[in-house]
């Protein structure tokens, strides 16, 4: 094991170590210290190109294929599950060489390839129904128990998108197959669902310290979607306050807005405190990032057109300045801390 990757397994240990309560700060910056990251991840780096190149792969195969020779769908479908089968072995074969991140872009390959070969699939035996949403719960229902079968971190994410790409065609209100989902709206059905996946994350973090210590840091995966689905929720919901159709005009008051902008600020800022209680470094991000979304939006929302283009332009620029030097002397101070 290299040793940039054994300090990193042993910085990830310390944080476990700080959130479970057994070292206190001092302790646990001390004993960091002894344990410098590298300033540039290569490693980091080659899982991206691993990533992208899958994807690339992928859909690569399917533009030569198409350039190439003439298929029907029934050739197609054929064709996709051969490809989504060979990546999975494919896959399997090179964690067998005890490769860390390049089986699991060969397992993310197989997730994509599968999702092409239920859709060709569907439109093969389509009744006429177009319940599409129905394609991606059987996908769903396939690659969240291979993510943990498998181990595999990037096919857990694809889960995620395809829960929230199935309960937002199966939940809408325009999707055919009823009207209001219990009564609740557009953004709030996300909302209460973003809520629900983030608490799951957070009970999924207390079961990785003992019946799931194998899947150490997947609770981040299931945090951070939840968390990022709510946060679009409650942006949307500050802005048009709680609509029923996107497509439709909902008349809100002022006292939903501001009801809607209160809960999005209130929620952040309880993240910013769960972040630095938890030393959850990506709850703080998030806090963060969309506190200055709310800000930004408010502002080119309701002040920026009685000042003009020009002052609110400048105004933005040079707030978006100071913003950033706060952030630098901030991001600073934390560092010099916690050495």
């Amino acid at each position: 094991m290299s040793p940039a990757r054994f300090h990193r397994r042993i910085r990830r240990e310390l944080d476990a170590l700080r959130r479970e309560g057994v070292l206190d700060a001092a302790a646990h910056g001390a004993i960091a210290a002894r344990y410098p990251l590298e300033r540039w991840d290569w490693r980091s780096l080659g899982r991206w190109f691993l990533i992208f190149g899958a994807i690339s792969a992928v859909a690569g195969i399917g533009l030569l294929a198409h350039e190439v020779f003439r298929f029907t769908l029934a050739k197609l479908a054929v064709l996709l599950a051969v490809l989504t089968a060979g990546t999975f072995v494919g896959g399997w074969r090179l964690r067998a060489r005890g490769l860390h991140w390049a089986p699991r872009a060969a397992d993310l390959a197989g997730g994509l390839l599968l999702i092409g070969l239920t859709f060709t699939l569907g439109i093969l035996y389509s009744t006429g129904s177009g319940n599409w949403p129905a394609l991606l719960l059987i996908d769903l229902a396939i690659l969240l128990p291979l993510a943990y079968l498998l181990d595999n971190v990037l096919l857990l994410v694809l889960s995620l998108v395809l829960f929230f790409s199935w309960f937002g065609g199966v939940t809408g209100y325009d999707a055919g197959w009823g009207a209001y989902w219990f009564g609740m709206n557009y953004p709030l059905r996300f909302l209460l669902a973003g809520g629900g996946i983030a608490l799951f994350g957070l009970l999924q973090r207390r079961a990785e310290s003992g019946l799931l210590s194998r899947y150490q840091g997947f609770f981040l995966v299931w945090l951070s979607g939840g968390v990022f689905f709510a946060e679009m929720a409650l942006w949307l919901l500050s802005l048009f306050g709680n609509f029923g159709a996107i497509d439709s005009y909902h008349r809100s008051t002022a006292a939903e807005l501001w009801l809607f902008n209160l809960l999005w600020a209130g929620g952040n800022v309880l993240l910013l405190w769960l972040g630095g209680t938890f030393r959850l470094r990506m709850l703080r991000g998030y806090a963060i990032t969309f506190l200055i979304i709310q800000g930004y939006t408010q502002y080119f929302w309701h002040v920026a057109p009685a000042f003009g283009v020009v002052l609110s332009t400048f105004v933005a620029g040079a707030a978006a300045f100071g913003l950033l030097r706060w952030l630098e002397r901030w991001r600073g101070t934390e560092k010099a801390a916690s050495e």
